[in-house]
């Protein structure tokens, strides 16, 4: 079946450095990488008009995959539900879809971090815009676990670490619960029927302990 993979995230969460998205050995499409390209190969004072074109590309390079039924991966902060209506267009046309969701700390830390790239020639934007984006892509995040067929979240909060592996997620239902979740993660699930309660870790430790006899009985 062909794939539709997708890295996600707010921006500064280290999307681009855990999950580059020309890793997973399918075409590939990154709008940072592409726009700065465009802008004569600098990440900074990027011009609303290649922001504008390259968006067209993006949105053109997802629809032309799907068309061709051909596996793809691309990066997106989720601050819009673009990405799940496109998810919804590749399942119905045969796709697996899978999300690698990837934040940290706090919102301070993203712009920490993303100043921090700035003074490295990276791409960076406003606070303000920032913080949109941030509280945006968390809201977003529930939805993206009932439309994808596997959703994976890590914290990245931890320094010069791998990210850690606090949720995952398979056909809209948790399988995997760390014992220590962070407060972002906490926050965005909150009130969804995916809010981390006692109930719901009961009821993940039982749908695994069930898959561990089914897959023993075979």
């Amino acid at each position: 079946m062909p794939r539709m993979i997708v890295v996600a995230g707010p921006p500064g969460g280290g999307k681009s450095t855990v999950f580059p998205v020309n890793s997973f050995g399918v075409e590939a499409f990154n709008a940072d990488d592409r726009a700065a390209y465009l802008n004569n190969g600098s990440y900074r004072g990027i011009p609303p008009s290649v922001r504008s074109a390259v968006n067209k590309e993006f949105e053109a390079f997802v629809e032309d995959h799907i068309g061709a039924l051909r596996s793809f991966a691309f990066e997106t902060t989720l601050r819009t539900d673009v990405t799940l209506r496109q998810a919804a267009l590749a399942k119905a046309n045969g796709f697996t879809v899978a999300m690698n969701y990837l934040a940290m700390g706090s919102l301070e830390d993203h712009l920490e971090r993303v100043a921090a790239r700035a003074e490295g020639g990276g791409h960076a934007a406003s606070s303000s815009t920032l913080g949109r984006i941030y509280h945006a892509s968390l809201k977003n995040l529930p939805p993206a676990i009932r439309s994808f067929d596997a959703v994976r979240v890590f914290d990245n909060s931890a320094f010069a670490q791998r990210p850690r592996l606090v949720l995952e997620c398979q056909q809209a239902k948790v399988w995997h619960i760390a014992n220590e979740l962070p407060d972002w993660l906490s926050q965005a699930l909150r009130e969804t029927e995916y809010e981390i309660t006692p109930a719901l870790r009961a009821e993940v430790k039982d749908r695994v302990s069930e898959q561990d006899r089914s897959d023993f009985d075979r």
